[in-house]
């Protein structure tokens, strides 16, 4: 589990320095395997500058020579770093405009774009000096998101104005030429790898994570991102889903959006998705892996115009039965399996990966969300069976709880709405229920002390426990103990 720190400081911010939180959570049982920093080593020398002119080269067809105000940054770069573009006359000096020579096809004069100058240092450590390019002098780059590596995209610069007027970042007024790109843009963070253990797999999300740096700092936990639910209950018209395997699928929920926008994603989102080890692909699949980053629970996006029917049935497969998955690999079932199917067959494997037929596409604008439960020990056969482990298939194999399920449809319904424009309708699909409450376990003050050598007070057990979202009561020798319900397959004795 990558977990990037700039993602995980929005529901924890301990105040430490990664070395310190490395050693904090590995000694709670959350180790962390390594430290990665993630897009650019160092924020310093890149800003937001202002495209004051475009125009041809002289000498080359593909490239272009702007004017870019960069306000004091040039200067101060120069003088902090040595640049050679102080010194060298042909780059006219540090004071002005910076001239740039620019190869992207959409660069444009009036833009706010993303600037790095010579003595900034890139992601693959490359450090960017002031150069000749056909014999023009260039005191800086302008950069597309692949190399500021917030996301794949290659094709253009980035154009802030244009993604802050669509809403993807800030308000405009904070697009001042030479302020730090880094408050405009996450352009580089630090990512912990995590080692989870196959009872924890409620720290495979992100705010599973913050909440064990919250028990282990005593740093406050924001409320979760699942606190304030836009979906509500109740029928949910033009959807139907039947599960004839409950055993199989303890849970099974939907909800429906309509009038969805595909697209690419904002670059905060991207930024995070490529920090985590995802590949941004559009919006709506952004989103469900997004969700599922940051609550350990996964999703999938169903295109409903593409659900023959509109109607999904959960059931076993048949022996030999065939389904061609995103991969396009055409894979053979067999009476173990778990399918999603509509009118015409199987749409998806459940748990492992969904179909080709039904995928959400350009040109997609209604969604049905899936976010169910299954049974972990059928996932993990399946998967192995398969050869076909996925970021989903590794989740659900570690057994989640039904009551995940609603946590990230609340996740995904606030990010559709705000990253899609999408329109959620009136209700929810909800097939199977929460679990059953969890066991109230008595934890003696005696039995602590004989099985950890020292004796703990009642009252440092309490409040570690309360940290991790355990219920506790005073009992005559300990305490009466309610694991939370993310925890209901991992905590189920004293010790």
């Amino acid at each position: 589990m990558r977990v990037p720190l700039e993602w995980l400081s929005e529901y924890c911010d301990p105040g430490l320095d990664v070395a310190t939180i490395e050693e904090r959570l590995t000694m709670t049982g959350t180790k962390v395997e390594a430290v990665h920093r993630h897009g650019v080593p160092s924020p310093e020398g890149f800003v937001v500058g202002r495209v004051l002119s475009v125009t041809p080269h002289p000498d080359a067809d593909r490239l272009k020579v702007c004017e870019v105000d960069v306000g004091s940054a040039r200067s101060a770069a120069a003088s902090s770093t040595g640049s050679p573009a102080a010194a060298d006359p042909g780059s006219g000096g540090t004071d002005g405009p910076a001239t740039i020579v620019c190869g992207a096809p959409n660069v444009a004069t009036g833009q706010v774009v993303a600037v790095a100058l010579p003595g900034a240092t890139m992601p693959d450590g490359t450090k960017l000096k002031a150069a000749k390019l056909r014999g023009v002098a260039s005191a800086g780059m302008i950069r597309a998101e692949d190399e500021l590596a917030i996301g794949p995209g290659h094709e253009g610069i980035l154009v802030l104005d244009a993604l802050a007027q669509a809403g993807a970042l800030p308000a405009v007024a904070g697009l001042v030429p030479g302020a730090p790109l880094a408050g405009v843009l996450p352009i580089g963070t630090q990512v912990i790898e995590l080692e989870v253990t196959p009872n924890r797999p409620d720290c495979l999300g992100v705010y599973g994570v913050a909440r064990e740096l919250h028990a282990t700092t005593g740093a406050p936990l924001a409320d979760p991102p699942w606190a304030h639910d836009l979906g509500s209950a109740g029928p949910l018209l033009g959807a139907e889903v039947s599960v004839e395997c409950p055993e199989l699928c303890p849970r099974f929920t939907a909800r429906v959006f309509e009038e969805v926008s595909i697209g690419p994603s904002p670059p905060w989102l991207k930024a995070r998705l490529t920090a985590a080890g995802q590949r941004p692909i559009n919006n709506v699949v952004d989103i469900t892996n997004y969700a599922m980053l940051l609550t350990g629970q996964p999703l999938h996006a169903f295109d409903l115009d593409r659900v023959s029917g509109a109607k999904l049935t959960v059931r076993r497969a048949h022996e030999g039965e065939r389904v061609v998955t995103l991969d396009g690999q055409e894979r053979v079932l067999d009476s173990d399996m778990v399918v999603i199917e509509d009118e015409e067959g199987p749409t998806s494997i459940a748990g492992v990966m969904g179909g080709a037929r039904s995928e959400v596409a350009e040109g997609t604008t209604r969604v049905l969300m899936e976010v169910a439960t299954w049974d972990g020990p059928n996932i993990h056969r399946t998967a192995w069976t398969l050869g076909l482990q996925s970021e989903a298939s590794l989740r659900f194999e570690k057994q989640l709880q039904p009551e995940q399920a609603m946590t990230a449809q609340a996740v995904a319904t606030q990010l559709m709405s705000e990253v899609c424009g999408a329109k959620l309708a009136p209700g929810t699909i909800d097939v199977g229920g929460t679990g059953p409450p969890t066991a109230t376990i008595r934890l003696r003050e005696a039995r602590v002390a004989g099985i950890l050598g020292a004796p703990i007070p009642r009252e440092r057990c309490d409040r570690i426990l309360r940290s991790l979202e355990f219920t506790t009561a005073d009992a005559a020798d300990g305490l009466d103990v309610s694991p939370p319900y993310f925890r209901r397959g991992d905590v189920t004795r004293e010790a």
